[in-house]
């Protein structure tokens, strides 16, 4: 979840969020000391002037602050309620006179959404001095930010939604990998997620014909094939017991396992063999692995614990098999050792070392022969290796005292489960 490109964009516009918030923040406190100095020094002018205006007499000072811009008004009690402080606190440059006036009562400066008022409680008559337009407050900082947060969530909605059809790219491939169905995205505009989506369309598309063209061909060449040793094998006890019979049996019977080992390969790559999971004892399976390949104890010694492991026991038994043939095929002394320790089994037989350069990777490639032997087919330790990877198992290899041993770790017991 942390690696998701939607969480990334996401927490980078929040981050971008708190960012400009943060700016703006301290961008209006800066406007907010401004607006009050601008009103502690329209508030002074103001004082000033009345201080000019007391000698004389009320007909005259009204018109001597009409000349110099201000209007003079009755302190109505209902507007007076409405007006609010314009200065939270009283200047200091402000003269001793006109402090001492203002922490008394004498003097009122107060303020409204757009005028400055200098309110004299105790002239007679009261009066009420107004600056128009005075108190005004600039709006360009909360148009700014709102058109900046409309952008930024108008960008992350179109960013979000130019991004959302990954999230119908991945269900498609992970429904693909599942169950081996695809839903095209059909997708036809100019960006480059629609010319992905088209271009994985198109792959799957020929993907698909190939892998039709696959089983097709699979089913034909077994159906043909079967029937011909179908009827030689039905011909063979006609035939004298001559080495030319013994010849045609073991043919026959190459050709059949091939054609069985073929079935089985195309289940498990075409994603057809599905694990049936359940509770297994690796000591009937191994048993099992022995009876079909009619070994005895002699040949392979078992060493298990008895621990039960979770798998499609009827596949894993074919594991087993190939495992103890294996080892059985490549052992110097034609012996194999089959050793469970918890979730671990291992298939140990005595023989020289790989070749240098050989792996168990490139061992378990198809087709692949590191020795000559003329009933392989280089299919047996491709087929483990898928068997293991559709349980989600481990298959390991080493070489100690000149032993090769085979690892299967089945991680999906029942003591992990729990």
């Amino acid at each position: 979840m942390t690696h998701s490109i939607f969480l990334r964009i996401t927490l980078f516009f929040l981050v971008a969020f708190i960012a400009m918030g943060l700016g703006f923040f301290l961008l209006q406190q800066k406007l907010t000391q401004e607006y009050t100095h601008r009103m502690e020094s329209e508030a002074g002018n103001m004082l000033l002037v009345l201080r000019k205006s007391i000698p004389l007499a009320p007909p005259m000072r009204r018109s001597y602050l009409q000349e110099h811009g201000y209007s003079v008004a009755e302190p109505h009690p209902d507007l007076i309620k409405t007006l609010k402080n314009a200065l939270p606190v009283i200047p200091k440059n402000y003269p001793e006179e006109i402090k001492s006036s203002i922490h008394e009562g004498r003097i009122q400066i107060l303020r409204d959404e757009n005028h400055l008022y200098i309110y004299l409680t105790k002239a007679t008559p009261p009066l009420l001095v107004i600056k128009t337009d005075a108190a005004k407050q600039p709006l360009w900082s909360e148009v700014l930010l709102s058109s900046l947060i409309l952008v930024l969530l108008l960008l992350y909605w179109f960013i979000i939604k130019t991004l959302f059809p990954l999230k119908t790219l991945k269900h498609s491939i992970t429904q693909y990998g599942l169950e081996g169905t695809y839903t095209p995205l059909n997708r036809y505009q100019k960006d480059e997620i629609s010319l992905v989506a088209t271009a994985l369309d198109n792959a799957m598309q020929k993907n698909q014909a190939l892998l039709e063209a696959r089983r097709l061909f699979l089913r034909n060449i077994m159906h043909e094939l079967k029937t011909p040793i179908t009827v030689g094998k039905l011909s063979l006890p006609f035939l004298k017991n001559t080495e030319e019979k013994s010849i045609l049996e073991r043919a026959f019977f190459r050709m059949e396992h091939l054609i069985a080992e073929l079935v089985r390969l195309e289940q498990i790559t075409s994603g057809a063999l599905a694990p049936h999971l359940q509770t297994c004892d690796p000591k009937q399976l191994i048993d099992k692995a022995k009876g079909l390949l009619f070994l005895g104890d002699n040949v392979v010694e078992t060493i298990v614990d008895q621990s039960p492991i979770y798998a499609d026991c009827d596949v894993l038994v074919t594991v087993f098999k190939n495992l103890i043939d294996n080892a059985i095929k490549y052992s110097s002394d034609g012996k194999v050792t089959v050793m469970q320790i918890g979730e671990r089994i291992l298939f140990c037989n005595l023989g020289e070392p790989w070749p240098k350069g050989c792996t168990l990777d490139s061992l378990c490639e198809p087709f692949l022969h590191q020795h000559e032997n003329p009933h392989s087919f280089g299919l047996g330790l491709y087929i483990i290796k898928s068997i293991l990877n559709a349980h989600n198992f481990t298959f390991n290899y080493r070489y100690e005292e000149g032993s090769h041993c085979f690892e299967v770790v089945c991680r999906n017991s029942l003591l992990s489960l729990d």
